[in-house]
């Protein structure tokens, strides 16, 4: 392996491992139900929360190893040159097409129930 790939793979596994320590760190911080405090039947307040901000953290490092995957890997949806008709490439743009669909609705799920979160 060149250096170029040992420090990419580097950099990405360290992204990824950060990116399940702030998960971990999110999913122990969040708000429970003992922690909001009722003041009326139809009201609530809760308490502030890291989780939020960690998670979002954790979602944005996946993001950045994804485009650094992307970029360095030759990204397929900009490759220049003739495109060949192989079983390998084939099945390169369907991991290519499938990772970051993946990624877009890892995300949107976040962001959902995090606000869902928010606004009860």
């Amino acid at each position: 392996m060149e250096r170029k790939d040992k420090v990419v793979c580097s950099v990405v596994g360290f992204l990824g491992l950060l990116s399940a320590a702030l998960s971990f760190a999110a999913e122990g911080t969040k708000t429970t139900v003992s922690q909001v405090v009722f003041t009326s039947p139809t009201s609530c307040i809760y308490p502030s929360s890291p989780a939020l901000g960690l998670g979002l953290a954790a979602a944005v490092t996946l993001l950045l190893a994804q485009i650094i995957i992307n970029v360095t890997s030759g990204c397929i949806c900009c490759k220049r040159g003739s495109y060949q008709s192989n079983s390998s490439w084939t099945i390169a743009v369907i991991c290519f097409v499938v990772s970051w669909c993946c990624m877009v609705t890892v995300d949107i799920a976040g962001v959902n129930v995090s606000f869902h979160y928010l606004s009860a």
